[in-house]
């Protein structure tokens, strides 16, 4: 085999303007099919991206024309979309947030284990060019040791009925649920793991059962501290990283296919980083077929998701509690 054979659960303009047209970009992966409930629906998501093939469920896709399944539906369906994938001997990529539970997450590794497939969270931001570049600069130490950082992923989101913001954060719905993710596997991604969290988990704008606004206090295991907001009431896209020896910031650090920004200050020297513009589902979904092909674990691998959702879960624990938690290991 040299090519994978995806089929996209769901049938969002997202799942389908997005995802499945970054399976058609990939060069070692191949757009199979779509998977929706409704027959029909199924059958003209699959026209529109060009799809041979169409299915009304996970137990029906033909193992003959899908090796895997990527799943894009509300967070609750996560977990039991996944182990039946991965028992019907599919491989996983699954939206983030993977799962509303590190319980769910665990069972759905234990799943994958037991199937011998790979499972994947869909940290796209892995590949998000202000990310990969300040990585870099972290590796090669030029700002020293790192004091703190902020990171900040938020937008305005009006009520129109969507699932999450319905949801309550325990649920699976809200912003830290969705965009604060991405802003929790990037920041941990470049500082390491958080050991201990404070949080405030409040609805400050619109009235939906949802909170809208989120703010999480972060020690990391390396000392350093961290601040993460995530709202559905404003436009938030920055980060800033603080070190012994200087700073690096991004105004655009997170985007779908964008190049962003990323500046470097050592004293008063300001440097602004060359960045590429990158769809960055096209090398999440490469690098997962690589990662099947070669029988590797792919760098988004299930158990990094439910360690963003064990930080998470500590935040919610936090935000009720009004106590500093540590991370379960």
């Amino acid at each position: 085999m040299t090519v994978v054979r995806w089929a996209v659960v769901g049938t969002s303009d997202f799942a389908l303007d997005w995802i499945a047209r970054g399976v058609t970009l990939g060069s070692n992966a191949e757009l199979a099919a779509v998977v929706s409930r409704d027959a029909a629906r199924a059958e003209a998501a699959a026209r529109r991206v060009g799809a041979p093939h169409w299915y009304t469920s996970i137990g029906a896709i033909d193992r003959n024309q899908v090796d895997g399944v990527f799943l894009v539906l509300p967070n609750p369906q996560h977990a039991p979309m996944a182990i039946a994938a991965a028992e019907h001997g599919l491989h996983v990529i699954v939206e983030k947030p993977m799962a509303p539970t590190v319980a769910e997450c665990r069972a759905m590794i234990e799943a994958a284990r037991a199937n011998k497939v790979v499972l994947a969270a869909a940290h796209c931001m892995e590949w998000a060019p202000p990310i990969v570049a300040a990585r870099r600069l972290l590796e090669s130490a030029v700002i020293g040791n790192v004091l703190h950082a902020t990171i900040t992923a938020s937008f305005n989101s009006p009520s129109n009925g969507q699932w999450r913001q319905q949801d309550t954060t325990e649920a699976g719905g809200g912003p830290l649920m969705d965009m604060g993710v991405h802003a929790l596997d990037a920041i941990t991604r470049l500082l390491g793991p958080v050991g201990q969290v404070a949080a405030m988990i409040d609805r400050q704008r619109h009235d939906y059962p949802a909170e809208d606004s989120a703010t999480l206090l972060m020690r990391f295991v390396s000392g350093a501290h961290g601040v993460l907001q995530a709202n559905f009431t404003c436009l938030q896209n920055e980060l800033e990283i603080q070190g012994t020896e200087g700073r690096i910031w991004s105004r655009a650090w997170w985007g779908r296919d964008f190049a962003g920004d990323l500046q470097l200050q050592r004293g008063d020297e300001v440097t602004s980083i060359a960045l590429e513009p990158v769809n960055v589902y096209k090398p999440q979904i490469e690098h997962v077929s690589a990662a099947i092909l070669s029988g590797t674990a792919p760098v988004t691998a299930g158990e990094r998701g439910m360690a963003n959702m064990a930080v998470i879960e500590a935040a919610i624990e936090a935000a009720r509690s009004g106590r500093t938690v540590t991370v379960a290991a």
